[in-house]
Protein backbone atom coordinates (compact mmCIF):
# COMPACT_ATOMS: atom_id res chain seq x y z
CA UNK A 1 0.00 0.00 0.00
CA UNK A 2 1.04 3.41 -0.80
CA UNK A 3 1.61 6.10 1.88
CA UNK A 4 -1.49 7.82 0.20
CA UNK A 5 -3.31 4.45 1.30
CA UNK A 6 -2.52 5.11 5.17
CA UNK A 7 -5.06 7.10 7.63
CA UNK A 8 -4.09 10.25 8.09
CA UNK A 9 -4.58 11.79 11.63
CA UNK A 10 -5.24 14.81 12.53
CA UNK A 11 -3.32 17.03 15.88
CA UNK A 12 -7.14 16.03 18.02
CA UNK A 13 -6.52 12.18 17.01
CA UNK A 14 -2.78 12.57 18.74
CA UNK A 15 -3.71 14.46 22.00
CA UNK A 16 -6.55 11.87 22.87
CA UNK A 17 -4.06 8.80 22.34
CA UNK A 18 -1.90 10.87 24.53
CA UNK A 19 -4.04 11.23 27.01
CA UNK A 20 -5.63 8.00 27.02
CA UNK A 21 -1.80 6.27 27.65
CA UNK A 22 -1.37 8.78 29.99
CA UNK A 23 -4.47 7.67 31.78
CA UNK A 24 -3.40 3.83 31.01
CA UNK A 25 0.23 4.86 32.64
CA UNK A 26 -1.77 6.37 35.96
CA UNK A 27 -3.88 2.97 36.12
CA UNK A 28 -0.97 0.74 36.53
CA UNK A 29 0.65 2.50 38.99
CA UNK A 30 -1.97 2.78 42.20
CA UNK A 31 -4.80 1.37 42.34
CA UNK A 32 -8.33 2.46 42.18
CA UNK A 33 -9.40 4.62 45.32
CA UNK A 34 -12.23 2.24 45.88
CA UNK A 35 -9.31 -0.39 46.56
CA UNK A 36 -7.38 1.70 48.75
CA UNK A 37 -10.27 2.76 51.13
CA UNK A 38 -13.36 0.45 51.09
CA UNK A 39 -15.52 2.87 52.70
CA UNK A 40 -13.84 5.52 50.78
CA UNK A 41 -12.44 7.42 53.99
CA UNK A 42 -8.72 8.05 53.64
CA UNK A 43 -8.18 8.68 57.82
CA UNK A 44 -9.64 5.36 58.38
CA UNK A 45 -5.85 3.66 56.87
CA UNK A 46 -4.08 6.20 58.97
CA UNK A 47 -5.73 5.76 62.19
CA UNK A 48 -5.26 1.71 61.40
CA UNK A 49 -1.56 2.58 60.81
CA UNK A 50 -0.73 4.14 63.97
CA UNK A 51 -2.47 1.08 66.13
CA UNK A 52 -0.96 -1.10 64.42
CA UNK A 53 2.73 0.61 65.24
CA UNK A 54 1.13 1.28 69.13
CA UNK A 55 0.73 -2.39 69.21
CA UNK A 56 4.69 -3.18 67.79
CA UNK A 57 5.71 -1.03 70.37
CA UNK A 58 3.96 -2.65 73.13
CA UNK A 59 5.13 -6.00 71.93
CA UNK A 60 8.72 -4.10 71.67
CA UNK A 61 9.01 -3.55 75.15
CA UNK A 62 7.42 -6.68 76.68
CA UNK A 63 9.78 -8.52 74.72
CA UNK A 64 12.48 -6.26 76.00
CA UNK A 65 11.18 -6.56 80.31
CA UNK A 66 11.03 -10.35 79.36
CA UNK A 67 14.48 -10.60 78.19
CA UNK A 68 15.62 -8.53 81.12
CA UNK A 69 13.77 -10.89 83.32
CA UNK A 70 15.18 -14.06 81.87
CA UNK A 71 18.86 -13.26 81.00
CA UNK A 72 20.37 -12.79 84.52
CA UNK A 73 19.10 -16.88 85.16
CA UNK A 74 20.14 -17.98 81.54
CA UNK A 75 23.55 -16.27 82.14
CA UNK A 76 23.89 -18.26 85.56
CA UNK A 77 22.84 -21.06 84.15
CA UNK A 78 25.45 -21.28 81.64
CA UNK A 79 28.30 -19.50 83.33
CA UNK A 80 27.73 -21.57 86.53
CA UNK A 81 29.74 -21.04 89.72
CA UNK A 82 33.24 -19.60 89.89
CA UNK A 83 34.08 -23.04 91.92
CA UNK A 84 33.50 -25.15 94.61
CA UNK A 85 34.88 -25.41 98.29
CA UNK A 86 34.60 -29.06 99.03
CA UNK A 87 34.03 -29.71 102.71
CA UNK A 88 35.84 -33.47 104.22
CA UNK A 89 34.71 -34.55 107.16
CA UNK A 90 36.77 -35.93 109.80
CA UNK A 91 34.13 -38.06 112.41
CA UNK A 92 34.73 -40.23 114.74
CA UNK A 93 37.93 -42.06 116.44
CA UNK A 94 40.65 -41.98 113.92
CA UNK A 95 41.85 -45.42 111.96
CA UNK A 96 42.84 -46.45 108.86
CA UNK A 97 39.09 -45.45 107.56
CA UNK A 98 39.49 -42.65 108.49
CA UNK A 99 42.85 -41.70 107.54
CA UNK A 100 42.24 -43.06 103.81
CA UNK A 101 38.77 -41.27 103.69
CA UNK A 102 40.70 -37.62 104.37
CA UNK A 103 44.04 -38.45 102.22
CA UNK A 104 41.30 -39.61 98.89
CA UNK A 105 39.16 -36.80 99.15
CA UNK A 106 42.52 -33.77 100.05
CA UNK A 107 43.81 -35.39 96.81
CA UNK A 108 40.61 -35.04 94.64
CA UNK A 109 40.89 -31.45 95.94
CA UNK A 110 44.56 -30.89 95.30
CA UNK A 111 43.81 -32.18 91.40
CA UNK A 112 40.44 -31.18 90.88
CA UNK A 113 40.66 -28.06 88.64
CA UNK A 114 36.97 -26.36 89.69
CA UNK A 115 37.83 -26.84 93.96
CA UNK A 116 39.37 -23.55 95.14
CA UNK A 117 39.04 -24.40 99.12
CA UNK A 118 38.37 -26.62 101.79
CA UNK A 119 36.81 -26.93 104.92
CA UNK A 120 37.04 -29.78 107.01
CA UNK A 121 34.10 -30.71 109.78
CA UNK A 122 35.87 -31.97 112.93
CA UNK A 123 34.15 -34.21 115.65
CA UNK A 124 36.73 -36.35 116.97
CA UNK A 125 38.93 -37.04 119.63
CA UNK A 126 41.25 -38.69 118.28
CA UNK A 127 42.79 -42.00 117.74
CA UNK A 128 45.93 -43.83 116.27
CA UNK A 129 48.70 -41.75 116.38
CA UNK A 130 50.31 -43.42 112.51
CA UNK A 131 46.52 -42.21 110.94
CA UNK A 132 46.59 -39.12 112.89
CA UNK A 133 50.00 -38.16 111.07
CA UNK A 134 49.34 -39.46 107.71
CA UNK A 135 46.25 -36.70 108.15
CA UNK A 136 48.30 -34.07 109.35
CA UNK A 137 50.84 -34.36 106.22
CA UNK A 138 48.06 -34.14 103.77
CA UNK A 139 46.28 -31.22 105.39
CA UNK A 140 49.65 -29.43 105.22
CA UNK A 141 49.74 -30.56 101.55
CA UNK A 142 46.58 -29.56 100.90
CA UNK A 143 47.09 -25.97 102.59
CA UNK A 144 50.24 -24.93 100.86
CA UNK A 145 48.13 -24.86 97.60
CA UNK A 146 45.06 -23.74 98.55
CA UNK A 147 42.97 -22.35 101.57
CA UNK A 148 41.99 -25.04 103.68
CA UNK A 149 39.98 -24.00 106.84
CA UNK A 150 38.83 -26.42 109.83
CA UNK A 151 35.39 -26.21 111.66
CA UNK A 152 35.57 -28.35 115.18
CA UNK A 153 31.82 -28.89 116.21
CA UNK A 154 31.77 -30.58 119.87
CA UNK A 155 35.55 -32.19 119.87
CA UNK A 156 38.75 -31.63 117.84
CA UNK A 157 41.54 -33.27 120.35
CA UNK A 158 44.78 -35.13 120.20
CA UNK A 159 44.89 -36.59 116.93
CA UNK A 160 42.23 -34.67 115.17
CA UNK A 161 44.13 -31.39 116.77
CA UNK A 162 47.24 -32.99 115.23
CA UNK A 163 45.35 -33.83 111.80
CA UNK A 164 43.91 -30.07 111.61
CA UNK A 165 46.54 -28.25 112.57
CA UNK A 166 48.11 -27.11 109.99
CA UNK A 167 44.81 -25.36 108.38
CA UNK A 168 44.83 -21.99 107.51
CA UNK A 169 42.12 -21.41 110.37
CA UNK A 170 40.58 -23.44 112.75
CA UNK A 171 36.75 -22.38 114.36
CA UNK A 172 35.03 -23.94 117.22
CA UNK A 173 31.63 -23.37 118.70
CA UNK A 174 31.92 -22.05 122.07
CA UNK A 175 30.64 -25.12 123.24
CA UNK A 176 32.67 -27.51 122.04
CA UNK A 177 33.94 -29.86 124.74
CA UNK A 178 37.29 -30.72 123.96
CA UNK A 179 39.97 -28.59 121.76
CA UNK A 180 43.80 -29.48 121.76
CA UNK A 181 44.76 -32.33 123.83
CA UNK A 182 48.54 -32.29 122.61
CA UNK A 183 49.60 -35.46 124.15
CA UNK A 184 49.27 -39.45 123.61
CA UNK A 185 48.25 -42.57 125.68
CA UNK A 186 49.21 -45.86 125.86
CA UNK A 187 48.40 -49.38 127.97
CA UNK A 188 50.15 -49.63 131.07
CA UNK A 189 53.63 -51.04 130.49
CA UNK A 190 54.07 -54.26 132.05
CA UNK A 191 57.44 -56.44 132.05
CA UNK A 192 57.11 -59.28 129.57
CA UNK A 193 60.07 -62.04 129.96
CA UNK A 194 61.27 -64.21 127.55
CA UNK A 195 59.11 -66.88 126.22
CA UNK A 196 59.93 -70.42 124.86
CA UNK A 197 59.60 -70.37 120.87
CA UNK A 198 61.04 -66.32 120.55
CA UNK A 199 64.02 -65.42 119.11
CA UNK A 200 64.92 -62.90 121.26
CA UNK A 201 63.99 -61.74 125.04
CA UNK A 202 62.23 -58.33 124.00
CA UNK A 203 60.41 -60.79 120.68
CA UNK A 204 56.94 -60.50 122.75
CA UNK A 205 57.43 -57.45 124.64
CA UNK A 206 59.96 -54.49 125.59
CA UNK A 207 60.31 -53.37 129.11
CA UNK A 208 58.44 -50.68 130.40
CA UNK A 209 61.37 -48.08 130.55
CA UNK A 210 61.46 -48.98 126.51
CA UNK A 211 57.88 -48.76 125.95
CA UNK A 212 57.93 -45.39 128.37
CA UNK A 213 60.41 -43.91 125.76
CA UNK A 214 58.79 -45.07 122.58
CA UNK A 215 55.67 -43.15 123.92
CA UNK A 216 57.12 -40.12 124.95
CA UNK A 217 59.24 -39.91 121.34
CA UNK A 218 55.63 -40.14 120.14
CA UNK A 219 54.83 -37.34 122.32
CA UNK A 220 57.55 -35.17 121.59
CA UNK A 221 56.58 -35.37 117.69
CA UNK A 222 53.03 -34.22 118.48
CA UNK A 223 54.50 -31.45 120.04
CA UNK A 224 56.83 -30.10 117.75
CA UNK A 225 54.37 -30.54 114.79
CA UNK A 226 51.69 -28.54 116.56
CA UNK A 227 54.45 -25.89 117.62
CA UNK A 228 55.77 -25.48 114.26
CA UNK A 229 51.76 -25.22 112.50
CA UNK A 230 50.34 -22.66 115.18
CA UNK A 231 53.19 -22.06 117.99
CA UNK A 232 53.07 -18.09 116.99
CA UNK A 233 49.17 -18.47 117.76
CA UNK A 234 49.06 -20.21 120.34
CA UNK A 235 49.20 -18.09 123.96
CA UNK A 236 50.80 -20.91 126.14
CA UNK A 237 54.96 -21.72 126.40
CA UNK A 238 55.43 -25.65 125.85
CA UNK A 239 55.24 -26.85 128.96
CA UNK A 240 51.34 -25.30 128.80
CA UNK A 241 50.94 -27.31 126.24
CA UNK A 242 52.79 -30.42 126.48
CA UNK A 243 50.31 -30.67 129.88
CA UNK A 244 48.27 -32.26 127.13
CA UNK A 245 44.84 -30.31 128.53
CA UNK A 246 42.00 -30.58 126.61
CA UNK A 247 40.21 -26.84 126.37
CA UNK A 248 36.49 -25.90 126.05
CA UNK A 249 35.78 -23.87 123.12
CA UNK A 250 35.21 -20.35 125.03
CA UNK A 251 39.01 -21.28 126.22
CA UNK A 252 40.52 -22.35 123.13
CA UNK A 253 40.05 -19.28 121.00
CA UNK A 254 41.17 -17.34 123.81
CA UNK A 255 44.50 -18.98 124.73
CA UNK A 256 45.32 -19.45 120.66
CA UNK A 257 43.98 -23.22 119.96
CA UNK A 258 41.73 -22.11 117.87
CA UNK A 259 41.62 -18.83 115.85
CA UNK A 260 37.60 -17.65 116.13
CA UNK A 261 34.14 -18.60 116.88
CA UNK A 262 32.45 -20.51 113.96
CA UNK A 263 30.47 -23.26 112.60
CA UNK A 264 30.52 -25.04 108.78
CA UNK A 265 28.46 -23.03 107.51
CA UNK A 266 30.83 -19.76 108.11
CA UNK A 267 34.05 -21.30 107.70
CA UNK A 268 32.61 -22.90 103.52
CA UNK A 269 31.87 -18.70 103.39
CA UNK A 270 35.50 -17.76 104.45
CA UNK A 271 37.26 -20.24 102.71
CA UNK A 272 35.48 -18.97 99.61
CA UNK A 273 36.14 -15.30 100.17
CA UNK A 274 39.84 -16.23 100.87
CA UNK A 275 39.75 -18.08 97.10
CA UNK A 276 38.26 -15.00 95.56
CA UNK A 277 35.11 -16.80 95.01
CA UNK A 278 32.20 -14.55 94.62
CA UNK A 279 29.61 -17.31 93.26
CA UNK A 280 30.50 -20.94 94.73
CA UNK A 281 29.11 -24.93 95.17
CA UNK A 282 29.75 -26.65 97.86
CA UNK A 283 30.58 -30.43 97.34
CA UNK A 284 30.41 -32.38 100.96
CA UNK A 285 32.71 -35.58 101.41
CA UNK A 286 31.23 -37.58 104.36
CA UNK A 287 32.50 -40.98 104.56
CA UNK A 288 30.34 -43.90 103.11
CA UNK A 289 29.74 -45.63 106.38
CA UNK A 290 29.21 -44.03 109.76
CA UNK A 291 32.69 -44.82 111.49
CA UNK A 292 32.25 -46.74 114.66
CA UNK A 293 32.37 -44.71 117.79
CA UNK A 294 35.82 -46.31 119.07
CA UNK A 295 38.64 -49.36 118.51
CA UNK A 296 37.17 -52.54 119.66
CA UNK A 297 40.20 -53.74 122.18
CA UNK A 298 41.33 -56.73 123.47
CA UNK A 299 43.84 -57.32 125.64
CA UNK A 300 45.51 -60.39 125.53
CA UNK A 301 47.05 -62.37 129.24
CA UNK A 302 50.85 -61.79 128.25
CA UNK A 303 49.56 -58.13 127.92
CA UNK A 304 49.37 -57.45 124.30
CA UNK A 305 46.45 -55.80 123.07
CA UNK A 306 44.40 -56.77 119.73
CA UNK A 307 42.05 -54.64 117.79
CA UNK A 308 39.46 -57.39 117.22
CA UNK A 309 38.24 -58.12 114.39
CA UNK A 310 41.17 -57.43 112.29
CA UNK A 311 42.83 -59.02 114.69
CA UNK A 312 45.86 -56.58 114.66
CA UNK A 313 48.42 -56.81 117.22
CA UNK A 314 50.07 -53.96 118.75
CA UNK A 315 52.88 -56.14 120.50
CA UNK A 316 53.92 -54.82 123.74
CA UNK A 317 51.17 -51.87 124.11
CA UNK A 318 48.60 -49.89 122.98
CA UNK A 319 49.47 -46.25 122.01
CA UNK A 320 46.48 -43.61 120.93
CA UNK A 321 46.60 -40.20 120.43
CA UNK A 322 43.42 -39.53 122.43
CA UNK A 323 41.59 -36.81 124.42
CA UNK A 324 40.27 -37.98 128.02
CA UNK A 325 36.94 -36.97 127.19
CA UNK A 326 37.17 -39.28 123.96
CA UNK A 327 38.80 -42.86 126.15
CA UNK A 328 35.42 -43.91 126.98
CA UNK A 329 33.87 -44.26 122.99
CA UNK A 330 37.60 -45.30 122.06
CA UNK A 331 39.27 -47.50 124.31
CA UNK A 332 36.45 -48.29 127.30
CA UNK A 333 37.02 -49.01 130.63
CA UNK A 334 38.65 -52.82 130.67
CA UNK A 335 41.85 -52.06 128.96
CA UNK A 336 44.32 -49.26 131.60
CA UNK A 337 45.38 -46.67 130.07
CA UNK A 338 48.70 -44.51 130.77
CA UNK A 339 48.95 -40.90 129.45
CA UNK A 340 52.10 -39.35 128.65
CA UNK A 341 53.05 -35.26 128.05
CA UNK A 342 54.76 -34.32 125.05
CA UNK A 343 57.66 -32.23 127.33
CA UNK A 344 61.21 -32.51 126.08
CA UNK A 345 63.46 -33.94 128.85
CA UNK A 346 65.65 -30.86 130.22
CA UNK A 347 68.64 -33.13 130.77
CA UNK A 348 69.39 -34.82 127.63
CA UNK A 349 68.58 -38.18 129.02
CA UNK A 350 64.78 -39.59 127.86
CA UNK A 351 65.03 -42.39 129.89
CA UNK A 352 66.04 -41.17 132.91
CA UNK A 353 63.35 -38.61 132.47
CA UNK A 354 60.30 -41.14 132.08
CA UNK A 355 60.02 -42.13 135.34
CA UNK A 356 56.75 -43.21 136.65
CA UNK A 357 56.44 -39.45 138.02
CA UNK A 358 56.29 -38.92 134.15
CA UNK A 359 53.39 -40.62 133.57
CA UNK A 360 49.15 -40.61 135.20
CA UNK A 361 47.73 -44.16 135.14
CA UNK A 362 43.95 -43.46 133.75
CA UNK A 363 41.10 -45.88 133.40
CA UNK A 364 38.40 -45.06 130.45
CA UNK A 365 36.78 -42.83 132.45
CA UNK A 366 39.55 -40.80 132.59
CA UNK A 367 40.26 -40.87 136.75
Amino acid sequence: MSSDDSPSRTPDDTDNANAAADDRSTDARSPPTAERSASGDTSATGFDRIETRHAVGVAVILAVAAGLLVAPGVYGAVTGPDGTVAVVEIDGTIDSATAQHVEDNLRDARTNDSIEAVVLEVNSGGGLPAQSERMYAAVDRTASVMPVYAAVDTLGASGAYLAIAPADRIYVAPSAQAVGSVGVAGTAPAPSGPSAGTTGPDKRGSDPDTQRERRQTLANLFLENVLEQRGEEIELDREAIAHADAYLGTEAVENGFADRFGFVDGAVADAASEAGLNDYAVDTRRTESRIPGGIPLLEQDDGTVVVDGSKKQFGDGLILAVAPQAWDETVGDDVIMTSYTGQLPTDGDAADAMTDDTATVNRGDGE
